[in-house]
This record gives structure tokens, sequence and C-alpha cells, in this order.
């Protein structure tokens, strides 16, 4: 069926979509009547999490500031970690309500592109959680990459930085935890083991960069002109294609920080904790080989999801005994990759609030007395658990 011809479906149960809810359009009536009610579980008039402390990585913007800001609204101590902490504080004190809650707010600054920043991370949060007497309730695993940013990018986000630094507000002092910690672009000369920096082709300037960028050799000789063809980025691009780059950073973003935040920070976790860890569907099998999900498209981002995946299901046991459900959530279509900004008329089907309350569902629903016991080592996407055959691919 030519796709101009195509009938719009549920965003949720895949029906047509004859007549959308008035709220939520990307869905029909029946499930958008749910996801409100599920929606608002974690909202702040409804649960109160005082007393409460969550981690949440990848908090500077988008689904984890949204996430975090949730948390603080509902009455947690939150500790965030961004590459950029200056400017993440600096959107923190945009919200009316940053007073309010900004002394149950810390920011740390981690590159999780470098390993030794993750287990930096890790001495940071413990001596915050010594320091305040605040015990770690939640954790969850936000921060995210597929696409690597254009080195100009990086360049001025850390001049940004700077700026930020050498020019501190009135208030807000206390809330970025200083260390040792300075952004660096590509994550520094050590997050990338030697010869993939510019020995092996497929090194780029990012998902923007021209198409004679594809080359090996310093990147300091690459000569950006901004009027060529942006060459398409890492999720539209076949194996042979991505870069070693975003293949390397992707799997220590989504992957390797993951476990080792988990298997540090478990320990000193309470009893009926939780740790969420944000992945996609991109991480299990489809229900046939050549699934338009996939189709030989960013492996990079599907594999480092799968192992995300495959931790949950392998350490979420021995989480539960000691008291704390773990779970991969799929938060939804709030974004997309450049190639996509114009898909379903330049808006997706949810925004990152509703995001947001996706990951903060199994908190959210845990001790109700009308929900049965915490669900735990399960993949969960639109407040339920997904079931996968894997047999047959994807239920």
């Amino acid at each position: 069926m030519p796709s101009g011809s195509r009938k719009r479906t549920c965003y949720v149960c895949r029906m047509v979509l004859d007549n959308p809810h008035p709220q939520l359009g990307s869905m029909c009536i029946p499930c958008g009547e749910f996801n409100l009610a599920e929606r608002s579980l974690s909202l702040p008039e409804n649960i109160s999490l005082k007393g409460k402390t969550a981690v949440v990585t990848g908090g500077r913007v988008n689904l984890g500031f949204h996430t975090a800001l949730r948390l603080l609204r509902c009455g947690a101590a939150v500790i965030v970690s961004s590459r950029y902490p200056e400017d993440a504080l600096s959107r923190y004190r945009q919200e009316a309500d940053f007073d309010d809650w900004s002394p149950r707010l810390r920011i740390i600054g981690a590159d999780f592109r470098a390993a030794a920043d993750a287990f930096s991370l890790v001495q940071s949060i413990k001596r915050v959680l010594q320091e305040e007497g605040w015990t770690l309730n939640y954790l969850i695993n936000n921060a995210a990459q597929t696409l690597t940013d254009p080195m100009e990018k990086e360049e001025r986000a850390i001049e940004h930085e700077r700026f930020l630094l050498a020019n501190p507000p009135d208030d807000g002092k206390g809330v970025v935890v200083r260390h040792d910690y300075s952004p660096r672009v590509r994550g520094g000369d050590g997050s990338l083991p030697h010869g993939v920096a510019g020995e092996i082709p497929g090194r780029i300037a990012g998902p923007s960069a021209p198409q004679n960028t594809f080359l090996s050799g310093s990147m300091s000789e690459l000569q950006i002109s901004g009027t060529e063809k942006p060459a398409p980025s890492s999720w539209v691009q076949s194996l042979s294609d991505i870069p070693y780059e975003d293949v390397i950073a992707a799997h220590s973003v989504n992957t390797f920080v993951p476990l080792i935040l988990i298997r540090e920070l478990l320990p000193s976790m309470r009893k009926g904790g939780h740790i969420i860890n944000v992945s996609s569907r991109e991480g299990i099998f489809e229900s046939t080989q050549r699934s338009s999900a996939k189709n030989s498209k960013h492996v990079h981002t599907n594999r480092s999801k799968a192992g995300l995946n495959m931790i949950t299901e392998t350490e979420a046991p021995t989480a539960w005994k000691l008291g704390v459900a773990m779970n991969t959530v799929d938060p939804g279509y709030m974004s997309a990759a450049p190639e996509y900004k114009q898909a379903y008329g330049g808006e997706r089907p949810i925004g990152w609030e509703d995001g947001a309350s996706r990951v903060l569902w199994p908190i959210a629903r845990a001790g109700r007395q009308w929900y049965s016991p915490p669900i735990w080592g399960r993949f969960l996407k639109h407040y339920g658990a997904v079931r996968v055959d894997t047999r047959l691919g994807r239920g």
C-alpha cells in the first residue's frame, strides 16, 4: 500500500485510529484513557517520595531531566549525572519551583565514554550519600547514546561549561558536586582504544558531518565547510558504515556503565528499592527476520540495548533477593534521528513527561493495594510487561 494511503494506527494497540483521544492524539480513546490513568500514578499529588533518594544518569536534558524533575517534585532527593554539570544546573534553575527542591538536588559531572569517569561517579555518589545522610532507593540508568555529536558542537558545549563555571549564579550553591571532573571532547584521549582514534577508517566528526569526513587520520585535519550535504547518521547506517566511535560509545554508555553502577551501588541500596534500566524495543527479537524496525540498521544501538536487557534478566533475581526490583523500561518514541525529524508530521507520539511517567511507573505502582506485588526482571513498555517468545521473536 502506498505510504500516502496508509491508515493511521494507535501508537499503543496498533488498531486503525479513526477516533483519536482528545488529549493524546496518537492513541485511540481506550488506550489514551489507560495511559492518562497510569501516567497520573507518579504525579506529585498522587505519590510522596519524601525521604527517598534516586540516582538518575544523563539528567541534563530530555527524558533524564523530566524524570529527575518528577522525582524532585514528589519529594525525593536526586543525584544527577551529566557530561555538562554546570549547564545542567542552569536548566534546573530555570524551573519556577527551583528553590523548593534545590536543597535535595546534586549534580555530578561524568562522561560515560570514559570508564574512569564511571568509577569516579560511584565514589562521588557514595560520598554524597554519606555527607547528606541519604540512603539510595532508586537507580535509574537513563543515560544513552546512539549518535555522536560533531566535534564543533562538543567544543562549544565545553566552552559554555567553562563560562558558566567562571560565572556562578547566586542561587544553587552546592548543587553541583565539584571534584576533579572536566568535560573533554570525545570523553578524552583515553576513552578509545589505541588505533580506533585515528588509524581505523570510520571515525567521523558527528552525525551531521560532511561526507568527506569519513576518513582515517587526525581529527584536526578535518575541514568542515558547512555547505556540503550532511552524511547519514549512524541510525540509518549498516554495520560497515557505522563509525567505530559510535560503536564503542554506544556500548560504553548504554551497557558497560550501567553494569558498573549496578554492581557498585546495589549493595548500598535499601530494601524496597528499584533499579530501572532505560532501554528500547531494538534490544529484543522481532517477529520476522526482515523487520523494518531493524533491517541491518543501527546495529550498535541494538546490540547495546540487548546487552542492557540481558543485565536486567540475568541480575534481577540477585537484586530481588536483596529486596530491590530491577526492570527494563522502554519509555516510548519521544525523539528521532535527523532523517526522521519530519516523520508523523514532525511530532512524536508521546512527550518527555509521558516518557518519565513510564520510567517511574514501577516505582509508582509498588505498594499500591490494587496492584500485585512489585514487578521485577521484566521488559516494560506502555505500562506493562512485553511478552517475548524466543522461538517467534517479539510477542
